[in-house]
C-alpha cells in the first residue's frame, strides 16, 4: 500500500512524429526512482509508429495509459492529459525529451520539505546527438525557496527559459483546475506558466539538472520568424495586462522589455501591409491598450516610457519608425 508520503504522480506526455525519440523518453519514465506515478500518453493523432509504440509501452507497465485523439496540437494534447489525470501533482513531459531517474522523487522531496506547490529542477539543453549545451547551468546553488511573485520576476532575460517552460516543474495538480494550455497558439508556455506561478506561496528550486531538454534541427528554435511568432508578444501583452489587473507593479517593466525586445524581428521579419498580418497585430496592440501612466511610471528609464506611450498611442507608425532600421 502506498503511504500518504508517497503520493500519486501524474506524467503527462504528448506524443507526435516522435518515433524515434519516444522510446527514450517512456523508459526514462518507468524507470524512475519514485514509483507510484500515472504516465499519460496522449497520442495527438500522429502519422508514425508513436500510436502503436504507446500501446506497446501501455502493454508493458500498467501504470501506462494512453489516449489516442484527432490531432490539435501540443497544447490540445497537455490539455487532453491534465483532462484524465488523477495525481496529487502533475509534470509534463515533452516526448523527444527524457529525465533522470530522480527528476521526480527529487522535486517531490523538495516539494513536500518546503510545502511548495511548485518544484523546478535544472535543465539539461543538448542537441539530437547529445553533445551538450554551452549554455547549460544550474538554477540554484542549492535547494531554494521563493515566493511565486517573486518568481515571476524571473520571466525574463538570459534565464527565462528555465521558468517560463512546462516542462521542468512538478505542479501541484490543483494548480491546474481551471488554467489551461490555449489551443493553436505558438509558445504556449508564455500563455500559462505566469498564471499558475502567481497562485502560488511558495515556489521550490532544485540545483540537478533532472531534464534533458533536446533541440532539434526542426524545433520552433530553428525556424524562420512568421505570423505565428507574434503569439509570444500577445502572451506578454496578456501577462502584462494581468499585472496591471493584480498591481504588480515591479513586474511592468521587464514584461514590456519582452514585447520591446521582439518588436525589431516582427517589423523585419513580417510584412506588415499584409492584411492578414495587419490584422493579427492590431488584436496584440489592442490587449497592451489602454494607456496607464501608472504603468509608464514603472518603466525603466525615459526610453520605455516612451515607448510604452506611443505603442498605446500609434503602435503601427512607431514600432515601424523605431525597430525599421
Amino acid at each position: 500500500m502506498v503511504s500518504d508520503a508517497q503520493p500519486l504522480v501524474s506524467v503527462v506526455v504528448p506524443v507526435y512524429k516522435v518515433e524515434k525519440q519516444l522510446d527514450r523518453c517512456v523508459a526514462s519514465l518507468i524507470d524512475q526512482s519514485y514509483r507510484n506515478l500515472e504516465i499519460i500518453l496522449v497520442d495527438d493523432g500522429s502519422p508514425d509508429t508513436c500510436p502503436q509504440k504507446c500501446d506497446e509501452w501501455a502493454a508493458k507497465d500498467s501504470r501506462i495509459s494512453v489516449i489516442h485523439q484527432r490531432n490539435g496540437g501540443l497544447s490540445a494534447a497537455r490539455n487532453t492529459g491534465i483532462d484524465a489525470m488523477t495525481g496529487e501533482y502533475v509534470a509534463f513531459v515533452d516526448s523527444d525529451d527524457y529525465v533522470e531517474p530522480d527528476y521526480i522523487r527529487l522535486m517531490l522531496e523538495a516539494a513536500q520539505a518546503n510545502n511548495a506547490e511548485v518544484a523546478i529542477c535544472s535543465i539539461h539543453q543538448e542537441d539530437d546527438q547529445t553533445v551538450a549545451s554551452p549554455d547549460n547551468h544550474t538554477i540554484t546553488d542549492h535547494v531554494t525557496t521563493l515566493s511565486g511573485r517573486a518568481c515571476l520576476a524571473r520571466l525574463g532575460g538570459d534565464t527565462v527559459a528555465d521558468y517560463v517552460t512546462a516542462w521542468n516543474k512538478l505542479y501541484a495538480a490543483r494548480l491546474w483546475k481551471t488554467i489551461r494550455f490555449p489551443v493553436g497558439k505558438l509558445h504556449e508556455d508564455e500563455f500559462t506558466t505566469y498564471r499558475i506561478l502567481a497562485e502560488c506561496a511558495t515556489v521550490v528550486l532544485v540545483p540537478d539538472s533532472l531534464y534533458h531538454y533536446v533541440q532539434n534541427a526542426g524545433s520552433i528554435m530553428h525556424t524562420e520568424y512568421s505570423i505565428r511568432n507574434l503569439d509570444r508578444i500577445e502572451a506578454w501583452a496578456q501577462r502584462l495586462r494581468f499585472y496591471r489587473k493584480r498591481g504588480y507593479t515591479e513586474l511592468y517593466a521587464v514584461t514590456f522589455n519582452l514585447i520591446t525586445w521582439d518588436m525589431p524581428h516582427a517589423v523585419k521579419s513580417l510584412d506588415w501591409n499584409d492584411p492578414v498580418i495587419k490584422r493579427r497585430l492590431q488584436e496584440i496592440f489592442s490587449q497592451i491598450k489602454p494607456f496607464s501612466p501608472v504603468v509608464m511610471a514603472h518603466m525603466n528609464g525615459i526610453k520605455p516610457m516612451l515607448a510604452y506611450l506611443l505603442i498605446c498611442l500609434c503602435p503601427f507608425r512607431f514600432c515601424q519608425l523605431r525597430y525599421g532600421r
